[in-house]
Protein backbone atom coordinates (compact mmCIF):
# COMPACT_ATOMS: atom_id res chain seq x y z
CA UNK A 1 0.00 0.00 0.00
CA UNK A 2 2.96 2.30 0.91
CA UNK A 3 4.40 1.61 -2.63
CA UNK A 4 1.06 2.87 -4.28
CA UNK A 5 0.81 5.70 -2.16
CA UNK A 6 4.42 6.46 -3.03
CA UNK A 7 3.68 6.75 -6.42
CA UNK A 8 0.54 8.52 -6.51
CA UNK A 9 2.66 11.29 -4.77
CA UNK A 10 4.88 11.08 -6.98
CA UNK A 11 2.68 11.77 -10.00
CA UNK A 12 0.45 14.17 -8.71
CA UNK A 13 2.83 17.27 -8.59
CA UNK A 14 3.54 16.57 -12.69
CA UNK A 15 -0.19 16.84 -13.22
CA UNK A 16 -0.84 19.89 -11.29
CA UNK A 17 2.38 21.21 -12.84
CA UNK A 18 1.10 21.34 -16.08
CA UNK A 19 -2.23 22.55 -15.09
CA UNK A 20 -0.92 25.54 -12.51
CA UNK A 21 2.60 27.11 -12.91
CA UNK A 22 4.84 26.67 -9.94
CA UNK A 23 8.67 26.75 -9.50
CA UNK A 24 10.43 23.87 -10.60
CA UNK A 25 11.56 21.62 -8.16
CA UNK A 26 15.06 20.04 -8.50
CA UNK A 27 14.66 15.74 -7.93
CA UNK A 28 16.93 13.32 -8.26
CA UNK A 29 18.14 12.43 -12.14
CA UNK A 30 16.35 9.77 -13.36
CA UNK A 31 18.46 7.02 -14.57
CA UNK A 32 17.18 5.68 -18.15
CA UNK A 33 19.30 2.92 -20.74
CA UNK A 34 20.57 5.08 -23.84
CA UNK A 35 21.56 1.44 -25.77
CA UNK A 36 20.45 2.44 -29.72
CA UNK A 37 19.46 5.33 -31.32
CA UNK A 38 15.58 5.49 -30.81
CA UNK A 39 16.34 5.72 -26.95
CA UNK A 40 19.19 8.81 -27.28
CA UNK A 41 16.38 10.62 -29.01
CA UNK A 42 13.81 10.00 -26.72
CA UNK A 43 15.66 10.58 -22.80
CA UNK A 44 18.57 13.41 -24.50
CA UNK A 45 18.02 17.22 -23.59
CA UNK A 46 18.66 19.34 -26.62
CA UNK A 47 16.50 22.95 -24.87
CA UNK A 48 19.52 24.80 -24.51
CA UNK A 49 21.12 23.95 -28.18
CA UNK A 50 17.51 25.35 -29.55
CA UNK A 51 17.69 27.97 -27.30
CA UNK A 52 21.07 29.07 -28.64
CA UNK A 53 20.33 28.74 -32.42
CA UNK A 54 16.78 30.66 -31.70
CA UNK A 55 18.92 33.42 -30.08
CA UNK A 56 21.62 33.35 -33.22
CA UNK A 57 18.07 33.23 -36.01
CA UNK A 58 16.60 36.07 -34.40
CA UNK A 59 20.21 38.10 -34.04
CA UNK A 60 20.20 37.42 -37.65
CA UNK A 61 17.02 38.80 -38.95
CA UNK A 62 17.76 42.28 -36.81
CA UNK A 63 20.56 43.81 -37.56
CA UNK A 64 23.34 40.73 -37.38
CA UNK A 65 25.33 38.69 -35.09
CA UNK A 66 26.15 40.78 -31.81
CA UNK A 67 29.34 39.04 -31.39
CA UNK A 68 30.52 40.36 -34.71
CA UNK A 69 29.25 43.49 -34.20
CA UNK A 70 32.15 46.68 -33.01
CA UNK A 71 31.96 48.06 -30.05
CA UNK A 72 30.18 51.26 -31.15
CA UNK A 73 27.46 50.24 -32.62
CA UNK A 74 26.39 48.24 -29.25
CA UNK A 75 27.32 50.89 -26.69
CA UNK A 76 28.09 54.97 -26.62
CA UNK A 77 29.10 56.76 -23.94
CA UNK A 78 27.11 59.02 -21.96
CA UNK A 79 28.07 62.42 -21.46
CA UNK A 80 25.45 63.93 -20.14
CA UNK A 81 24.56 65.09 -16.80
CA UNK A 82 21.17 64.22 -14.90
CA UNK A 83 21.03 68.25 -14.15
CA UNK A 84 20.80 68.89 -17.83
CA UNK A 85 18.15 66.85 -18.79
CA UNK A 86 14.71 68.43 -19.67
CA UNK A 87 11.47 68.73 -17.87
CA UNK A 88 9.84 65.21 -17.12
CA UNK A 89 7.23 64.73 -19.93
CA UNK A 90 3.89 64.51 -19.39
CA UNK A 91 2.15 60.89 -19.71
CA UNK A 92 0.20 61.62 -23.21
CA UNK A 93 3.29 62.99 -24.75
CA UNK A 94 5.30 60.23 -23.23
CA UNK A 95 2.43 57.69 -25.34
CA UNK A 96 3.06 59.71 -28.46
CA UNK A 97 6.95 59.50 -28.33
CA UNK A 98 6.64 55.91 -27.88
CA UNK A 99 7.07 53.52 -30.71
CA UNK A 100 4.80 50.87 -32.01
CA UNK A 101 5.66 47.28 -31.25
CA UNK A 102 5.58 46.56 -35.05
CA UNK A 103 8.05 49.17 -35.98
CA UNK A 104 9.99 48.13 -33.05
CA UNK A 105 9.98 44.86 -34.42
CA UNK A 106 10.92 45.65 -38.55
CA UNK A 107 13.25 48.37 -37.06
CA UNK A 108 16.28 46.28 -37.13
CA UNK A 109 17.57 45.77 -41.05
CA UNK A 110 17.80 42.04 -41.96
CA UNK A 111 20.43 40.81 -43.08
CA UNK A 112 19.85 37.67 -44.58
CA UNK A 113 19.10 37.59 -48.22
CA UNK A 114 16.07 36.28 -49.60
CA UNK A 115 14.84 33.13 -50.65
CA UNK A 116 15.57 32.90 -54.72
CA UNK A 117 14.76 30.38 -57.00
CA UNK A 118 17.38 27.62 -58.41
CA UNK A 119 20.19 29.60 -59.70
CA UNK A 120 21.81 27.99 -62.87
CA UNK A 121 25.89 26.81 -62.46
CA UNK A 122 27.93 29.16 -63.72
CA UNK A 123 29.26 27.32 -66.25
CA UNK A 124 25.75 26.22 -68.29
CA UNK A 125 25.11 27.80 -71.40
CA UNK A 126 22.12 29.76 -70.12
CA UNK A 127 24.61 31.65 -68.21
CA UNK A 128 27.31 32.17 -71.01
CA UNK A 129 24.44 33.29 -73.19
CA UNK A 130 23.15 35.83 -70.99
CA UNK A 131 26.40 37.40 -70.17
CA UNK A 132 26.96 37.84 -73.54
CA UNK A 133 24.06 39.68 -74.46
CA UNK A 134 24.61 41.46 -71.35
CA UNK A 135 28.40 42.22 -73.33
CA UNK A 136 27.01 42.61 -76.75
CA UNK A 137 24.48 45.45 -75.66
CA UNK A 138 27.36 47.19 -73.29
CA UNK A 139 28.65 47.79 -76.26
CA UNK A 140 26.07 48.85 -78.40
CA UNK A 141 24.47 51.34 -76.09
CA UNK A 142 26.41 51.75 -73.06
CA UNK A 143 24.33 50.33 -70.61
CA UNK A 144 25.64 47.68 -67.88
CA UNK A 145 22.72 45.80 -66.28
CA UNK A 146 22.27 45.50 -62.92
CA UNK A 147 24.01 42.05 -62.23
CA UNK A 148 26.92 43.12 -64.29
CA UNK A 149 27.63 46.29 -62.23
CA UNK A 150 27.49 43.98 -58.88
CA UNK A 151 30.32 41.55 -60.46
CA UNK A 152 32.36 44.50 -61.56
CA UNK A 153 31.37 46.63 -58.27
CA UNK A 154 30.44 49.62 -59.70
CA UNK A 155 27.94 52.40 -58.59
CA UNK A 156 25.79 53.93 -60.70
CA UNK A 157 27.62 57.04 -60.93
CA UNK A 158 30.66 55.25 -62.41
CA UNK A 159 28.37 52.78 -64.60
CA UNK A 160 26.97 56.22 -66.62
CA UNK A 161 23.60 55.69 -65.18
CA UNK A 162 23.65 58.64 -62.65
CA UNK A 163 25.31 61.94 -63.12
CA UNK A 164 27.45 63.04 -59.99
CA UNK A 165 25.16 66.72 -59.90
CA UNK A 166 21.53 66.20 -60.25
CA UNK A 167 20.55 69.28 -62.38
CA UNK A 168 16.95 69.37 -63.50
CA UNK A 169 17.18 70.27 -67.05
CA UNK A 170 14.27 72.33 -68.57
CA UNK A 171 12.82 71.24 -71.93
CA UNK A 172 12.66 74.64 -74.49
CA UNK A 173 9.40 74.41 -76.36
CA UNK A 174 10.77 77.42 -78.90
CA UNK A 175 14.39 76.05 -78.58
CA UNK A 176 16.81 74.93 -81.50
CA UNK A 177 16.79 71.72 -83.90
CA UNK A 178 20.44 71.06 -81.69
CA UNK A 179 18.35 70.85 -78.69
CA UNK A 180 15.43 68.79 -80.04
CA UNK A 181 18.71 66.49 -81.42
CA UNK A 182 19.87 66.35 -77.73
CA UNK A 183 16.37 65.13 -76.39
CA UNK A 184 16.09 62.44 -78.86
CA UNK A 185 19.17 61.28 -78.07
CA UNK A 186 18.48 61.01 -74.53
CA UNK A 187 15.19 59.73 -75.04
CA UNK A 188 17.24 56.60 -77.16
CA UNK A 189 19.59 56.21 -74.09
CA UNK A 190 16.29 55.96 -71.71
CA UNK A 191 14.83 53.55 -74.37
CA UNK A 192 17.75 51.44 -74.74
CA UNK A 193 18.17 51.55 -70.61
CA UNK A 194 14.82 50.02 -69.93
CA UNK A 195 14.03 47.83 -73.14
CA UNK A 196 17.34 46.71 -73.39
CA UNK A 197 17.19 47.50 -76.93
CA UNK A 198 18.23 49.86 -80.00
CA UNK A 199 15.39 51.52 -81.84
CA UNK A 200 15.46 50.56 -85.76
CA UNK A 201 16.85 54.15 -87.66
CA UNK A 202 14.47 55.20 -89.94
CA UNK A 203 16.33 56.34 -93.11
CA UNK A 204 16.44 60.16 -93.48
CA UNK A 205 14.78 60.82 -96.51
CA UNK A 206 11.37 58.94 -95.33
CA UNK A 207 12.03 61.56 -92.21
CA UNK A 208 12.19 64.46 -93.95
CA UNK A 209 8.93 63.55 -96.24
CA UNK A 210 7.12 62.69 -92.96
CA UNK A 211 7.83 65.94 -91.12
CA UNK A 212 7.57 68.22 -94.96
CA UNK A 213 5.69 66.59 -97.80
CA UNK A 214 4.76 69.86 -99.09
CA UNK A 215 5.61 73.22 -99.16
CA UNK A 216 2.22 74.04 -99.22
CA UNK A 217 0.85 76.01 -95.95
CA UNK A 218 -1.19 73.88 -94.00
CA UNK A 219 -4.29 77.07 -94.16
CA UNK A 220 -4.39 78.42 -97.49
CA UNK A 221 -6.31 82.08 -97.17
CA UNK A 222 -8.90 82.22 -99.73
CA UNK A 223 -9.40 84.79 -102.80
CA UNK A 224 -10.48 88.12 -101.54
CA UNK A 225 -13.47 88.26 -104.03
CA UNK A 226 -14.46 85.13 -101.45
CA UNK A 227 -15.20 87.83 -98.49
CA UNK A 228 -18.61 89.02 -97.38
CA UNK A 229 -17.91 92.65 -98.77
CA UNK A 230 -15.32 91.94 -101.54
CA UNK A 231 -14.36 94.84 -103.67
CA UNK A 232 -15.97 94.68 -107.35
CA UNK A 233 -12.55 93.94 -108.99
CA UNK A 234 -11.55 91.15 -106.67
CA UNK A 235 -15.97 89.90 -107.46
CA UNK A 236 -15.56 89.74 -110.86
CA UNK A 237 -11.69 88.12 -110.97
CA UNK A 238 -13.40 85.17 -108.51
CA UNK A 239 -16.36 85.10 -111.47
CA UNK A 240 -13.97 84.79 -114.34
CA UNK A 241 -11.76 81.88 -112.46
CA UNK A 242 -14.78 79.82 -112.13
CA UNK A 243 -15.95 80.21 -115.73
CA UNK A 244 -12.32 79.10 -116.66
CA UNK A 245 -12.81 76.06 -114.38
CA UNK A 246 -16.13 75.24 -115.53
CA UNK A 247 -15.02 75.88 -119.67
CA UNK A 248 -12.53 73.19 -118.73
CA UNK A 249 -15.21 70.88 -117.68
CA UNK A 250 -17.47 71.15 -120.42
CA UNK A 251 -14.57 70.90 -123.20
CA UNK A 252 -13.32 67.83 -121.71
CA UNK A 253 -17.28 66.23 -121.47
CA UNK A 254 -18.02 67.30 -125.39
CA UNK A 255 -14.62 65.28 -126.22
CA UNK A 256 -15.72 62.38 -124.78
CA UNK A 257 -19.33 62.79 -126.80
CA UNK A 258 -17.33 63.34 -129.71
CA UNK A 259 -14.96 60.31 -129.14
CA UNK A 260 -17.97 57.96 -128.45
CA UNK A 261 -20.49 59.20 -130.92
CA UNK A 262 -21.53 57.03 -134.16
CA UNK A 263 -20.34 58.22 -137.49
CA UNK A 264 -22.74 59.99 -139.95
CA UNK A 265 -25.08 57.68 -142.06
CA UNK A 266 -23.10 58.32 -145.39
CA UNK A 267 -19.88 56.59 -143.89
CA UNK A 268 -21.29 53.66 -142.51
CA UNK A 269 -20.26 49.90 -144.45
CA UNK A 270 -22.51 48.99 -147.53
CA UNK A 271 -23.32 45.45 -147.80
CA UNK A 272 -20.96 45.21 -150.21
CA UNK A 273 -18.14 46.73 -148.81
CA UNK A 274 -18.66 43.97 -145.73
CA UNK A 275 -18.02 40.80 -148.43
CA UNK A 276 -14.99 42.82 -149.79
CA UNK A 277 -13.93 42.75 -146.32
CA UNK A 278 -14.82 39.51 -145.96
CA UNK A 279 -13.25 37.98 -148.91
CA UNK A 280 -9.85 39.99 -149.08
CA UNK A 281 -6.65 37.98 -149.74
CA UNK A 282 -8.50 34.92 -150.03
CA UNK A 283 -8.30 34.58 -154.40
CA UNK A 284 -4.89 35.61 -154.61
CA UNK A 285 -3.72 33.31 -152.17
CA UNK A 286 -5.29 30.27 -153.81
CA UNK A 287 -3.74 31.74 -156.94
CA UNK A 288 -0.19 31.33 -155.64
CA UNK A 289 -0.66 28.04 -153.12
CA UNK A 290 -1.63 26.67 -157.23
CA UNK A 291 1.83 27.74 -158.56
CA UNK A 292 3.85 26.44 -155.54
CA UNK A 293 2.21 22.99 -155.81
CA UNK A 294 3.48 23.14 -159.65
CA UNK A 295 6.78 24.25 -159.04
CA UNK A 296 7.57 21.47 -156.05
CA UNK A 297 6.20 19.14 -158.70
CA UNK A 298 8.69 19.77 -160.79
CA UNK A 299 11.31 19.87 -158.56
CA UNK A 300 10.78 16.67 -157.36
CA UNK A 301 10.89 15.13 -161.03
CA UNK A 302 14.15 16.97 -161.73
CA UNK A 303 15.97 16.71 -158.84
CA UNK A 304 17.18 12.84 -157.32
CA UNK A 305 17.17 12.47 -153.61
CA UNK A 306 20.89 12.76 -152.36
CA UNK A 307 22.70 9.42 -151.49
CA UNK A 308 25.68 9.72 -148.86
CA UNK A 309 29.23 7.06 -150.14
CA UNK A 310 31.62 5.63 -148.66
CA UNK A 311 33.91 8.60 -149.77
CA UNK A 312 31.98 11.76 -148.34
CA UNK A 313 32.81 9.88 -144.79
CA UNK A 314 35.02 11.92 -142.61
CA UNK A 315 38.10 10.52 -141.33
CA UNK A 316 40.17 10.91 -137.94
CA UNK A 317 42.68 12.80 -140.21
CA UNK A 318 39.94 15.57 -141.22
CA UNK A 319 38.50 15.56 -138.33
CA UNK A 320 41.69 16.40 -136.04
CA UNK A 321 42.50 19.14 -139.31
CA UNK A 322 38.79 20.98 -138.83
CA UNK A 323 40.01 20.45 -134.49
CA UNK A 324 43.11 22.34 -135.30
CA UNK A 325 41.61 24.92 -137.62
CA UNK A 326 39.29 25.38 -134.58
CA UNK A 327 41.45 26.21 -131.94
CA UNK A 328 43.91 28.21 -134.23
CA UNK A 329 40.75 30.83 -135.03
CA UNK A 330 39.91 31.05 -131.32
CA UNK A 331 43.65 31.83 -130.58
CA UNK A 332 43.20 34.99 -133.30
CA UNK A 333 40.47 35.77 -131.72
CA UNK A 334 42.33 36.18 -128.47
CA UNK A 335 45.55 37.74 -129.46
CA UNK A 336 43.15 40.52 -131.13
CA UNK A 337 41.15 40.81 -127.68
CA UNK A 338 44.50 41.31 -125.92
CA UNK A 339 45.74 43.68 -128.87
CA UNK A 340 42.66 46.26 -128.23
CA UNK A 341 43.54 46.05 -124.46
CA UNK A 342 47.07 46.87 -124.84
CA UNK A 343 45.55 49.76 -126.94
CA UNK A 344 43.28 50.99 -124.67
CA UNK A 345 46.41 51.73 -122.03
CA UNK A 346 47.85 53.90 -124.34
CA UNK A 347 44.22 55.86 -124.96
CA UNK A 348 44.07 56.69 -121.46
CA UNK A 349 43.53 60.81 -121.95
CA UNK A 350 40.75 60.37 -124.00
CA UNK A 351 39.25 57.39 -121.90
CA UNK A 352 39.42 60.62 -119.33
CA UNK A 353 38.14 62.81 -121.60
CA UNK A 354 34.92 60.46 -122.17
CA UNK A 355 34.01 59.77 -118.49
CA UNK A 356 34.49 63.19 -117.43
CA UNK A 357 32.12 64.02 -120.66
CA UNK A 358 29.55 61.40 -119.01
CA UNK A 359 29.74 63.38 -115.77
CA UNK A 360 29.05 66.85 -116.96
CA UNK A 361 26.22 65.20 -118.69
CA UNK A 362 25.29 63.48 -115.74
CA UNK A 363 25.18 66.69 -113.38
CA UNK A 364 23.51 69.30 -116.56
CA UNK A 365 20.75 66.23 -116.27
CA UNK A 366 20.29 67.02 -112.52
CA UNK A 367 20.22 70.26 -112.81
CA UNK A 368 17.71 70.00 -115.16
CA UNK A 369 15.56 66.96 -112.50
CA UNK A 370 16.43 69.73 -109.26
CA UNK A 371 14.60 72.46 -111.22
CA UNK A 372 11.51 70.79 -112.40
CA UNK A 373 11.50 69.30 -109.02
CA UNK A 374 11.58 73.21 -107.45
CA UNK A 375 8.64 73.93 -109.96
CA UNK A 376 6.40 71.03 -108.75
CA UNK A 377 6.85 71.87 -105.10
CA UNK A 378 3.63 73.36 -104.69
CA UNK A 379 2.17 71.10 -106.97
CA UNK A 380 0.08 67.90 -105.74
CA UNK A 381 1.93 64.33 -106.10
CA UNK A 382 0.78 61.32 -107.50
CA UNK A 383 0.50 58.84 -104.67
CA UNK A 384 -2.40 56.68 -105.59
CA UNK A 385 -4.28 55.61 -109.50
CA UNK A 386 -6.15 58.78 -109.48
CA UNK A 387 -5.25 62.44 -110.40
CA UNK A 388 -5.50 65.28 -107.72
CA UNK A 389 -8.25 67.26 -109.13
CA UNK A 390 -8.78 71.01 -107.94
CA UNK A 391 -11.99 71.70 -105.79
CA UNK A 392 -14.35 73.84 -107.83
CA UNK A 393 -13.65 77.57 -106.47
CA UNK A 394 -16.25 78.86 -103.73
CA UNK A 395 -18.48 82.20 -104.97
CA UNK A 396 -20.95 84.18 -104.59
CA UNK A 397 -23.67 85.76 -107.56
CA UNK A 398 -23.44 89.94 -107.28
CA UNK A 399 -26.99 89.22 -106.82
CA UNK A 400 -26.37 87.34 -103.57
CA UNK A 401 -23.81 89.41 -101.65
CA UNK A 402 -25.06 91.15 -98.35
CA UNK A 403 -23.37 93.83 -96.70
CA UNK A 404 -23.30 92.24 -93.59
CA UNK A 405 -21.93 89.32 -92.00
CA UNK A 406 -25.20 88.92 -89.96
CA UNK A 407 -26.65 88.27 -93.25
CA UNK A 408 -24.02 86.45 -94.79
CA UNK A 409 -24.52 82.80 -95.90
CA UNK A 410 -20.97 80.49 -95.73
CA UNK A 411 -20.12 78.77 -99.13
CA UNK A 412 -18.57 75.00 -99.08
CA UNK A 413 -17.58 72.53 -96.02
CA UNK A 414 -14.92 73.01 -94.02
CA UNK A 415 -14.70 68.78 -93.30
CA UNK A 416 -14.17 68.53 -97.48
CA UNK A 417 -11.98 71.95 -97.79
CA UNK A 418 -9.49 70.14 -94.87
CA UNK A 419 -9.67 66.86 -96.51
CA UNK A 420 -8.33 68.74 -99.90
CA UNK A 421 -6.22 70.29 -98.06
CA UNK A 422 -4.46 66.66 -96.99
CA UNK A 423 -4.41 65.23 -100.14
CA UNK A 424 -2.95 68.41 -101.88
CA UNK A 425 -0.41 68.56 -98.97
CA UNK A 426 0.56 64.84 -100.14
CA UNK A 427 -0.37 63.85 -96.80
CA UNK A 428 -3.52 61.51 -98.37
CA UNK A 429 -3.90 59.92 -101.55
CA UNK A 430 -6.07 61.35 -103.83
CA UNK A 431 -9.85 59.39 -103.70
CA UNK A 432 -12.65 58.72 -105.67
CA UNK A 433 -16.03 57.55 -104.58
CA UNK A 434 -16.57 53.76 -104.99
CA UNK A 435 -19.28 52.96 -106.97
CA UNK A 436 -22.20 50.42 -105.39
CA UNK A 437 -22.18 47.08 -106.87
CA UNK A 438 -25.17 45.54 -107.64
CA UNK A 439 -26.17 42.56 -105.24
CA UNK A 440 -28.48 40.20 -107.47
CA UNK A 441 -30.62 37.68 -105.54
CA UNK A 442 -29.92 33.96 -105.02
CA UNK A 443 -31.49 31.66 -107.09
CA UNK A 444 -32.07 28.16 -105.75
CA UNK A 445 -31.78 25.06 -108.42
CA UNK A 446 -33.34 22.04 -107.46
CA UNK A 447 -30.61 19.18 -109.03
CA UNK A 448 -31.49 16.25 -110.63
CA UNK A 449 -30.05 13.66 -107.79
CA UNK A 450 -31.58 15.55 -104.94
CA UNK A 451 -35.06 15.08 -106.78
CA UNK A 452 -34.46 11.34 -107.54
CA UNK A 453 -33.78 10.98 -103.83
CA UNK A 454 -36.86 12.66 -102.52
CA UNK A 455 -38.90 11.03 -104.83
CA UNK A 456 -37.64 7.52 -103.61
CA UNK A 457 -37.89 8.61 -100.09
Amino acid sequence: MAATKSSESSESPQTLGSLFPHPSVRGRKKRVSKKNKSAWRKHSDIKDIEDFLDDQRLQLRTGGLVADKADDSLFYVDKQNDNELEAPVAKKRKKELKPLKIDQIIAGETTVKPVTGHDPPMGSGKVRRKEAKARELEQKTGYISKERRKKLKLNSVQAGLKRPQAVKEYYDLWGNDAEEKDTEKEEDEHYAQVTGKTRVKVPVRTQTHAKNPSILPKVEVIHPGGSYNPTFEDHQQLLQQAVRTESKKVKAEKKLERQARLPPKREWATRRDKMKELTEGLLEEEDEEDEDEGEEQEGDQSVPKATIRAEDKKTRQKRRKEKEQREQEQQKVADKTKKVQEHEVNRLKTIKKEINALEKKREERQKKKAEIRTQNADKPKRLGRHKYEEPFPEFKLSEELVGTLREFKPEGSVLKDRFKSLQRRNILETRVKAKRQKKYKKKYVEKKQYKEISINV
